[in-house]
């Protein structure tokens, strides 16, 4: 590194943290944040459901957090299919009124959604097989998706390069 002997590069050299704190921040809002907001969002493009996704941004000195999380008013069904579910009873929301089903056995349900890569697929979300009506099913239970892990293990590179493009520019300031 030079010399940092002239006032105007004591002063640089003072300030580099607040710089590279307040450059990887712009980097991660503008560059990283809506990529992955995005890529989040084109899971959920054609689910009925209502899901749309928020992010927090945490800055410290040894680590930079990106957190996309589901929000809106169905939010829940979001974690359900990422993070799967485990064998439960499924009962009507109203009394007397029974729950209403395709079921064909094993295979004969189709995701919309698939999991790697992390997309909505064209034709999907079909079941087959006869209607049944019953008063209280017990589900199996569903295999996580992943969406989120994938998204993270596609992105991983280009967000890598985004911030330590942001070092290089706060890099390249001090030496001006």
């Amino acid at each position: 590194m030079r010399s940092i002997r002239g006032k105007k590069r004591k002063a640089l050299f003072a300030n580099l943290p607040s710089m590279a704190s307040k450059e990887v921040r712009r980097t991660v809002n503008t560059k990283v944040k809506p990529p992955l907001v995005k890529a989040h969002e084109m899971v959920v493009a054609d689910w009925k459901s209502d899901v749309k996704f928020r992010s927090r941004v945490t800055i410290k000195p040894d680590s930079i957090k990106i957190f996309i999380f589901p929000a809106g008013a169905d939010k829940k069904i979001w974690t359900y299919v990422d993070k799967g579910t485990k064998p439960h009873i499924i009962k009507p929301k109203k009394p007397g009124y029974p729950l209403r089903f395709n079921w064909g056995g094993p295979g004969s349900y189709k995701p919309k959604t698939l999991p790697n890569p992390a997309r909505t697929v064209y034709g999907g979300g079909k079941t087959t097989g006869p209607e049944f009506r019953t008063m209280k099913v017990k589900h199996p239970g569903s295999e996580a998706r992943n969406f989120t892990k994938q998204i993270a293990k596609e992105m991983g590179p280009d967000i890598r390069r985004e911030i330590e493009n942001a070092f290089r520019r706060v890099a390249r300031r001090t030496y001006e």
